[in-house]
């Protein structure tokens, strides 16, 4: 694919109109016209692995497969104007690809959201719910949630916007179970206390490539005296605020040091040292190592050359650009989504079902594929890292948990002071 083309394509996400929206003529209640910039038409073959998907489980035609990628495109920028411009009554989006590739957007005023969306690209594929609380009402809801519940960081409460709600999952539940006050308590809060599954974590074999380092590449994990541990799949290559280059996969690859180095077709990559972030715990699951100083060679100038930021799609490119990433409260129910595991050998694309404090898809996964990384074709960002997953037939598990980027990076920021973001291949 042509790198220009694709810049763009991204770039089409974060533009509109100078004031975000236009102002018309009309009732005096009417909100007004929001008007995204124009963006390139999404091209089959550059986003093969999604459309490969939409078409196979959905039964669509690849022109509604692509339709529906352009949607969710759409999405994206879209729900960023809603929280700025109507952020007192926005209450969240998602899509729904079972009954027809749908965007709904919910508002806590819908009559006067939906005319304002009339210039949107696919109008006629988006609906807008009344819903009674706004995202920031949930939001606000939340923080009182973990204040008052004493609830830590990793068992942070989920918004669900499709059920207009604040809900408990995993470790979070666990704990509010555990005591009947805290169980009282949730319910005066109005959270949902939800039975989720729990994630297996995938065992840590795309296996020998040369620089620069990308997602879904194999990492091979040894312990301080470089005995082999495990091997896992890596996720994205991201700096720190203190200039440092690290790579980002599974904190459970590393079992809190016990996998010390990393590697790659016999050349060293990470090392478990101050100020690495680890977490085994979903949905924080993820280790952050710079790359390792070996013998007196620095090898993150093997590995860090542009493209600097790629991940390996075996259905498009094997260096596919990432120019950056969504944030777990950005990305939506029902979008595309695409995954690349190093036992998997491949890429597979399915769609976030739900969100339960990270994301689960229907993806195909397997032991191994921990921490490879979930980024979308169409628009090249990142999403997360694969942590587990459960419903297993035969050697694929058929619900994958990944642990959304922006949480790990929370998490390694309030660990270690510096604030991380993922490379841009741009």
């Amino acid at each position: 694919m042509r790198r220009g083309t694709n810049w763009r394509l991204a770039a089409a996400l974060s533009l509109v109109v100078a004031a975000g929206s236009l102002t018309v003529s009309g009732p005096a209640t009417a909100a007004p016209v929001i008007r995204l910039a124009a963006a390139a038409p999404v091209q089959p073959a550059d986003v093969a692995g999604s459309v490969d998907y939409l078409t196979r489980t959905y039964g669509v035609s690849v022109r509604e497969a692509v339709r529906r990628l352009e949607l969710q495109r759409t999405a994206g920028a879209l729900q960023d104007v809603l929280a700025r411009d109507h952020g007192d009554t926005f209450a969240g989006s998602w899509i729904d690809q079972e009954n027809g590739g749908v965007l709904f957007v919910a508002s806590t005023a819908a009559g006067k959201l939906a005319p304002a969306l009339q210039a949107v690209p696919d109008r006629q594929h988006i609906r807008v719910v009344e819903v009674r609380h706004s995202l920031r009402d949930l939001q606000a809801r939340a923080r009182d949630a973990v204040a008052r519940l004493g609830l830590t960081p990793e068992q942070e409460p989920v918004i669900n916007p499709q059920r207009n709600r604040v809900e408990l999952h995993h470790r979070a539940a666990d704990t509010v179970r555990g005591s009947a006050g805290r169980l009282a308590l949730a319910a005066d809060l109005g959270v949902t206390v939800v039975d989720s599954p729990t994630p297996v974590p995938q065992a840590c074999a795309i296996r020998n490539c040369e620089a620069p380092m990308r997602g879904g590449l194999t990492l091979d994990f040894l312990d301080f005296n470089k005995n082999p541990k495990r091997t896992c799949t890596n996720g994205f290559n991201v700096h720190g605020s203190d200039g440092w280059q690290y790579t980002v996969t599974a904190g459970h690859c590393s079992k809190a040091g016990d996998g010390y180095y990393s590697r790659h077709a016999g050349l060293w990559v990470g090392r478990y040292n101050n100020p690495t972030y680890v977490s085994e715990i979903y949905p924080n699951d993820g280790i952050i190592m710079p790359y390792v100083v070996m013998n007196g060679f620095e090898y993150v100038t093997y590995w860090v050359v542009n493209p600097r930021n790629t991940v390996f799609n075996s259905r498009v490119s094997a260096q596919f650009p990432i120019y950056g990433m969504y944030s777990y409260s950005q990305i939506g129910v029902g979008w595309v989504a695409c995954h690349t595991g190093q036992t998997s050998n491949n890429t597979r694309c399915g769609t976030v079902l739900t969100k339960d404090g990270g994301m689960i898809t229907d993806i195909c996964t397997q032991d191994g594929d921990s921490g490879g990384p979930l980024f979308s074709e169409v628009d090249h960002m990142a999403y997360g890292i694969l942590h587990g997953g459960t419903n297993k037939v035969g050697n694929c598990t058929t619900r994958s948990y990944y642990s959304p980027l922006s949480k790990v990076f929370d998490s390694a920021r309030s660990f270690s002071g510096i604030t991380f973001s993922v490379n841009s291949a741009a």
